[in-house]
Order: structure tokens, then C-alpha cells, then sequence
């Protein structure tokens, strides 16, 4: 409660520009205590946030004035390794799951900052450095245990409220309290074989037009991105005197079993363009390449993020993209993906993740220290998106959103895949959150109208 001693420690989330204060905040270490935290915010009155790693650049997991259900105490990961399955408590970090797999030489796809939260990440849906090979975070979920807005535990898969598991899929925190997952792991490590060429920004131009051209035609087992770095980080792959520097990394990862024809891939990647540096090794994957962007994206300091969907990555664009780089004041990164691969598999109406098949995703990754830059920076990436004009596609990644896109009912009906799928999505709402006590989110509205709450097969006790 305001007035507790740790109470501005547990309401401190990753990006400093959020400072909300709720009324109260339930540090949950089970499911029960998640059941009675939903129905006291309900009997209260008090809309609802969740926090799990407290990571949303939007500050999704606290609600002014209402009740932040806190799972941070639910952090469990169990591997049952011979099924390639694993359980993972709702509060976990990317870290925590990682440790457990990475044991039994498992991976579950995810994301590339390890203290993000599971649940946030996964549904929104999930993307990371083995999207290629296996997919989202959402499209390995197997069960998902939730709370429902009445207080009611329920399961959801394919086979069982297979409307809520479909919305669970990329609609965000909108339908429930996720206190389980289970999910699919992979095969994978424990090492990782990575290429990297690092290009000044005289020579980033004509880099990323062989990637853009080169990118598109690769298989599954590599990934490669793009990331102009403001500083270049100390990174294995990158030299001494280059660290702290502007440079243009670009990363290519074997994402399926390693050996000779695969490095000999990956070099050649790595001889595009004219790169002042390249490396080829082996890194650990868990508690390496996992871990490798931690430190250039600590607590404590003003994120703000820009994401699009790009239709081309043609000069234009490039150029846009390399003047913003070259001359942004803040300190950050921009990053290129071309993602494909397994992303594709799943069908478009099969998961409310939506714009599967957009060819380019462009993030802006910003941050700065004194709040007085918060406008006219965030202003700059916003500027600079809007001059891509035909080149963007429908469609934004619902984790990478800013609180200043909140207003923007259009933009939001596009990112969870137009009006047909939004629509969808808010009879889904209807019927297991029809006074949208979970709003503290992206939120989808409940329909007008819409059926009521599923059948009561295998509810659990609610104490």
C-alpha cells in the first residue's frame, strides 16, 4: 500500500518515464492469490494492471489509482524434458526459462532482453532471435492456465475455450490473469553459431541494401538482422576500438544444427557491402547471446519505442533510416528485421497475431536521461517513420506500441489485424471479460453484445 516501505520499489518498472501509483499492489506467490486479488479489485471497484517483468515500454503493469496484481513471486519453470514441454508460472522471466531448458539442451522461442516478463512478451506475441526456426512465443503455447475477470480458473487450449486460446495467441493481456503456461521446447544449443560484420556509417548504406536484397531468400536456419547502434556495445564480434563508436552490425545466426557447410553460410553473409570488421564463432545461447543486450537496456532509463511494418526496405527508406541514425542526438539503437520463416506457418485468422506475412519489421529502440527531451525525441521517431510513406505496411507489433499511439483507435484496430479480427476479438472479450476489468492493456473493448461466459468444463476450485 502507499505508505508501505517497499511500495515505491515494487511500482518502479523498467522505463522511467512511467510513474503511476496504484492503490494498492498484490505481491501474488500462487494462483489462489491471484483469484482473490481479481475479485477484491472487483468488489472494490478498481480497474486492474499485471505485472510480470515490468517491462512494457508503455507501462502497461500499473494502473493509477488501481490494483497491480504483481507476480513476481511466481517465477517457477518445470522441464519435462522427454515430452519437449515445459511449465512456466505466469510471473517468470526470460532468464528463468532459459536457465531450465537450456539444462536439458532445450529452447523456447522468446525474446532478446532476458529480464522481459514471459507473460507480457508471449501474449503479445513473442519474437526473438529463433522466431525463424520456431516461431513465436505464442505459437509454442500448448495450455494456458487463466484467471478470469469473475475469479474463475480456467484452462484454455485447442481443444478446450479454444476462442480464448486463439485470442490468448497475440491479443495481449486483455482476457484474463495468464498464472501458467505450457509450452513447446526445441532442441537447441547449448551453443549458438553467429556471424557478425560491423560497418562505419559511411559504408552502412550500401550494407543494407545487399541485405535487403539478400535477406529474403534465406531458409529458415538463419536468421539476420540489422542494428544501427548509436554505441557499439563490448560484443564479442565487435573490436576494441570500435566499442562506444557508431557502427552497423549485421548478425547472422545458425538457428539449426551447426557444422562446416553451416559457418561457410554464414561468412559468406558476412562479405556483403565493405565491413571494417567480421567475425564467425560459437557463443553460449542461454547465458550468451540471451543476455548480450541486457546491458544496453537497463531499469531507470526514458525508453520510447517506434515500430513499423514495412512493406520494401528500398533506398528511400534506407536513406531515411541511415540519416535518422547518423544524426540522432539520444542514445539507442535502430533495428531491421526480416523475419518469415515459421512466423509464416500459421496461418492468419488461426492466432489473433496478426500481419504475419509483412516482410520487414523496423524498430526504434531510444533512450535518453533527462525528461525535458521526452517530447521532441519521441517527435523525431515519429517524423522519421512518416517520411517512409508508401513503404509502411498495415499493421504495428502490439508489444513495441508507445503510450502516445493509445489514442489512435485506428492504428490499434490495424495492429490486431483490422476490423474482421478486431471484431473477433471483442465477442471473444465479451464473453470472459464483459465489463472489461482488464483494461490496463491495449485494450480490446467488449462487443455490445456477445454470448455469454463458456461452459464450465474443467474449472478449477477458486478457494
Amino acid at each position: 500500500m502507499p505508505g508501505d516501505s517497499d511500495y515505491d520499489a515494487r511500482r518502479t518498472v523498467w522505463n522511467a518515464m512511467v510513474d503511476r501509483r496504484p492503490a494498492a499492489i498484490a505481491v501474488c506467490t500462487s494462483t489462489l492469490d491471484v483469484v482473490h486479488a481479481v475479485r477484491a479489485a472487483r468488489a472494490e471497484g478498481l480497474p486492474v494492471s499485471v505485472r510480470g517483468g515490468g517491462h512494457s515500454v508503455s507501462g502497461q503493469a500499473l494502473c493509477e489509482g488501481g490494483l497491480t496484481i504483481d507476480l513476481s513471486g511466481m517465477r517457477r519453470v518445470t522441464v519435462h524434458a522427454s515430452r519437449g514441454v515445459v511449465e512456466a508460472q505466469g510471473g517468470c522471466r526470460l532468464a528463468d526459462l532459459d536457465r531450465a531448458t537450456a539444462a536439458h539442451g532445450l529452447a523456447v522461442p522468446s525474446g532478446t532482453v532476458s529480464e522481459t516478463g514471459l507473460g507480457g512478451l508471449a501474449l503479445g506475441g513473442g519474437t526473438g532471435w529463433l522466431t525463424r526456426s520456431f516461431g513465436l512465443t505464442c505459437d509454442n503455447f500448448e495450455v494456458c492456465e487463466v484467471v478470469l475477470a469473475d475469479g474463475r480458473v480456467v484452462e484454455a487450449s485447442p481443444t478446450e475455450r479454444a476462442d480464448l486460446f486463439w485470442a490468448l495467441r497475440g491479443g495481449g493481456g486483455n482476457f484474463g490473469v495468464v498464472t501458467r503456461f505450457r509450452l513447446r521446447a526445441h532442441r537447441f544449443g547449448p551453443g549458438i553459431l553467429v556471424a557478425a560484420a560491423l560497418y562505419r556509417p559511411e559504408e552502412a548504406s550500401e550494407a543494407l541494401a545487399a541485405y535487403a536484397s539478400l535477406a529474403p531468400g534465406l531458409p529458415r536456419t538463419i536468421g539476420w538482422h540489422a542494428s544501427l547502434k548509436k554505441r557499439l556495445p563490448p560484443y564479442p564480434f565487435v573490436p576494441a576500438d570500435r566499442v562506444g563508436r557508431p557502427g552497423l552490425l549485421l548478425i547472422a545466426m545458425w538457428l539449426g544444427d551447426a557444422d562446416d557447410r553451416a559457418a561457410a553460410q554464414l561468412r559468406r553473409l558476412t562479405r556483403v557491402g565493405r565491413p571494417a570488421a567480421r567475425e564467425c564463432l560459437v557463443l553460449p545461447f542461454a547465458d550468451g547471446v540471451q543476455q548480450l543486450m541486457d546491458a544496453e537496456f537497463p531499469d531507470g532509463r526514458r525508453y520510447y519505442t517506434k515500430q513499423a511494418h514495412l512493406r520494401e526496405l528500398d533506398e528511400g527508406a534506407i536513406g531515411e533510416i541511415v540519416r535518422f541514425w547518423t544524426e540522432m542526438p539520444m542514445c539507442g539503437e535502430i533495428v531491421l528485421l526480416g523475419l518469415g520463416g515459421a512466423l509464416r506457418d500459421v496461418p492468419e485468422s488461426d492466432s489473433a497475431f496478426s500481419h504475419r506475412g509483412c516482410p520487414w519489421w523496423l524498430e526504434f529502440l531510444l533512450h535518453w536521461q533527462d525528461p525535458r527531451w521526452d517530447a521532441p525525441y519521441a517527435r523525431q521517431a515519429r517524423e522519421t517513420v512518416g517520411r517512409l510513406g508508401p513503404c509502411v505496411a498495415p499493421g504495428t507489433y502490439l508489444n513495441m506500441r508507445n503510450a502516445d499511439e493509445a489514442a489512435d483507435v485506428r492504428a490499434l484496430t490495424e495492429a490486431y489485424g483490422g476490423p474482421e479480427k478486431y471484431a473477433r476479438l471483442r465477442l471473444v472479450k465479451s464473453r470472459y471479460d464483459p465489463g472489461n476489468d482488464f483494461r490496463s492493456n491495449w485494450n480490446i473493448p467488449p462487443a455490445d453484445s456477445g454470448p455469454g461466459l463458456g461452459n464450465r468444463r474443467s474449472e478449477q476450485p477458486a478457494g
